[in-house]
């Protein structure tokens, strides 16, 4: 009998013996024999944070200019669907229970991890689909993560924070040699979004006699009160309009996408108006959403210390004169204790919730471990994330703002409330 995709799902979820096993030579194997070797140009995104919403631009603006744009993006939401689009559509369960069942019979006795069947059923399906560019989220890290099998026309590093320090090092130093290997020389580009990259950054650069393209040396922007100006030493200077995902942090993501589209250009002809289009129609769940009600809903992704200051920076940046609650649930691994810190000096109140997953650190202990420091009136243990949402719509004033983060599957669980499942329903 033919299994659904939720049957795939489960099936590839369990057959590994690891979640995370990084490394390139199973896939290169199975990648082989299925000779999934795209002739169209490939673009890899890599950092900590910003990728997707860099994937997203991008995909956005290759589709305005009317290329077939085939994107691999990670985690999903609400569908594993997400993960796989081409032509700005995310693919069809058939399409990819098919993909899955051609990549199964080329695995024989080999033995793949869920992020690496995902992708190369993304792989089979944008070289079936014949794209004209595709574009790869690197799932963690750089050097053994499933994307860096394929060498890239183009390669983006967002920035090099702390963050999965079990795998990638404990430095910044560390951390950006994983990263900096998406890099290639032989012509093709490398740019990276963040001011001060490690030592490691302009080594891997060095070592492949590559050009580095380096946001606030090479290009960057300007904020402007009713708009914004890209600018790049090649000469380009665009004012815009804010693009659709709110934040000042889109701004580096929107420079890092336009860098690329221009250094890009001889192989993917694109003009300013496919740029503007892009930049006003990309959107992804999750990135500091902000959705039309009373309280106000925001919802972020932000999990780790760099991502939650950007989420700070941009509470602090809003004039608002209700009380800000805020909804977080994060894994065990993170460095919690420095993330509630800096949420402490822009809220009201904190709801540190429980999640449905065996990584999630335990309310209880967080609370327990933090109180004292930003007292213990202001924070609240609860078992769920839809149970604090319940809470919070029970006692917040239609002035108040109610922000839930902390971690890709909290958002997930807000997502599926039935209060803020109709919100984003009203908002698409």
């Amino acid at each position: 009998m033919s299994k659904t995709l939720a049957d795939w799902l489960c099936r590839i979820n369990s057959t590994h013996h690891k979640e995370i096993d990084l490394g390139l030579d199973r896939l290169l194997r199975v990648l082989n024999d299925m000779s999934l070797r795209p002739q169209c140009p490939v673009i890899t995104v890599g950092g900590t944070n910003g990728k997707g919403s860099t994937c997203a631009m991008l995909e956005s603006i290759y589709s305005a200019a009317g290329y077939r744009v085939g994107l691999f993006s990670s985690p999903h939401l609400i569908r594993f669907n997400e993960r796989i689009r081409v032509n700005d559509e995310e693919m069809r369960d058939q399409v990819i229970v098919s993909s899955f069942e051609e990549v199964d019979s080329a695995c024989g006795e080999i033995s793949l991890t869920y992020f690496e069947y995902s992708f190369l059923a993304a792989l089979n399906i944008f070289v079936q689909q014949r794209v004209d560019v595709i574009i790869l989220e690197v799932g963690l890290g750089g050097r053994l993560d499933a994307a860096n099998v394929l060498d890239p026309i183009c390669s983006i590093v967002t920035n090099i924070g702390l963050d999965h320090l079990d795998y990638l090092g404990e430095t910044r130093e560390e951390i950006g040699f994983e990263k900096a290997a998406i890099f290639r020389g032989n012509g093709a580009h490398s740019i990276c979004g963040d001011e001060d990259p490690p030592e490691s950054i302009f080594n891997a650069i060095t070592n492949i006699q590559g050009d580095l393209q380096l946001i606030a040396r090479d290009f960057g922007f300007v904020r402007e009160s009713t708009g914004w100006t890209f600018w790049s030493t090649n000469g380009l200077r665009m004012n815009l309009a804010f693009p659709l995902m709110q934040g000042e942090h889109q701004l580096v993501n929107a420079s890092l996408a336009i860098e690329a589209a221009t250094l890009l250009k001889r192989e993917l002809p694109i003009d300013a108006s496919s740029i503007r289009e892009g930049l006003l129609s990309a959107e992804r769940m999750g990135r500091f959403q902000v959705l039309p009600s009373r309280p106000l809903f925001v919802l972020d992704v932000a999990h780790n210390v760099d991502s939650i200051t950007r989420l700070v920076n941009e509470l602090s940046r809003t004039r608002f004169k209700g009380q800000t609650r805020v909804i977080f649930a994060v894994m065990a691994d993170k460095q919690y204790d420095e993330m509630i810190d800096l949420l402490n000096s822009v809220i009201d109140q904190l709801f540190v919730c429980g999640l449905e997953d065996a990584r999630s650190a335990d309310p209880d202990h967080v609370v327990k471990k933090v109180s004292g420091r930003i007292g213990i009136n202001k924070v609240t243990s609860c078992k769920s994330v839809g149970y604090a949402i319940d809470k919070l719509l029970e006692i917040s004033d239609s002035d108040d703002r109610i922000i839930v983060c902390g971690s890709f599957i909290t958002v997930a669980a807000a997502l599926r409330h039935p209060y803020v499942s109709s919100l984003v329903h009203n908002e698409i």
